[in-house]
């Protein structure tokens, strides 16, 4: 039978659905800013989410305005890791002199803090988004970690049908553990695939990687879920007992060529 290609668009989602005998269906998050690894995979990864959320309806949370200016301006580099914050930890400590206020998203990840340069602890990802969303004025956002197995396929791609990017803290190279952040905007859902970016460079395409767990390429140890305007939102109880697993989850940045 032919398949016939239809494109739905919103204001926040394009989806793309290809209709055939199995109704597949893939979803992708439109306005999603590229950003190239910055001072921190975490930070940088963040900044994708909060670039996408400012372009839609949050607009405070970059010094930017409109899709031009909240690409990979000084500006927006700044807001990912201060140059105060670059000073004192990257890429080779400054271990004189007080801690820098907190005012980029690497400050409230506290990337590369008592750790080499580049790293982010998973166990502070969720108030690392809480914490900026509210130094920029939004005192109204929830997030939270949760583990691979824990959070499910259906999870996930609804958290996509209600126009809501997530990061993965993934497993790149099948060796079992975590050592990259990456933002998650799409899903195929017939091929069980989720849509990313590698933060590898601004300019890059979507990355469709397989949704399964470590000791696979691209495998998903955590996920961070944002709720932007839900401050009062509670996990679920299997959720709170994956958040203290959650806590020795670690991130760390090595240059690699990621196909």
């Amino acid at each position: 039978m032919k398949q016939k290609l239809i494109l739905l668009f919103s204001s926040f989602t394009v989806i793309f659905l290809l209709t055939s005998n199995a109704n597949a269906t893939s979803v992708v998050l439109s306005d999603m800013p590229a950003y190239k690894w910055y001072h921190g995979c975490g930070p940088t990864a963040a900044a994708s989410i909060f670039g996408y959320y400012d372009l839609n309806g949050y607009d405070s949370l970059f010094d930017a305005s409109g899709w031009d200016d909240v690409r990979e301006t000084s500006n927006v580099q700044d807001e990912i890791s201060s140059p105060a914050h670059n000073s004192k930890y990257d890429p080779q400590p400054d271990a004189s002199g007080p801690a820098p206020p907190d005012t980029s998203i690497a400050d409230f990840f506290h990337t590369s803090e008592n750790q080499p340069y580049g790293w982010s602890y998973l166990s502070y990802a969720d108030d690392a988004f809480i914490d900026y969303a509210s130094y920029r004025g939004y005192d109204d956002w929830n997030a939270w970690n949760e583990r691979f197995g824990t959070f499910t396929w259906d999870d996930f791609t609804k958290e996509i049908d209600n126009d809501r990017p997530m990061m993965f803290l993934i497993d790149t190279d099948a060796d079992g553990g975590t050592d990259h952040f990456v933002p998650v905007f799409g899903y195929d859902d017939v091929a069980m695939k989720y849509a990313c970016y590698t933060t590898w460079s601004e300019e890059e395409a979507i990355s469709w990687r397989s949704f399964q767990d470590l000791r696979n390429s691209w495998g998903i140890g955590y996920a961070t879920f944002v709720l932007p305007g839900v401050s009062d939102a509670v996990p679920e109880p299997a959720t709170m007992i994956s958040l203290g697993i959650g806590l020795i989850g670690l991130s760390w940045i090595s240059r690699k060529n990621n196909a």
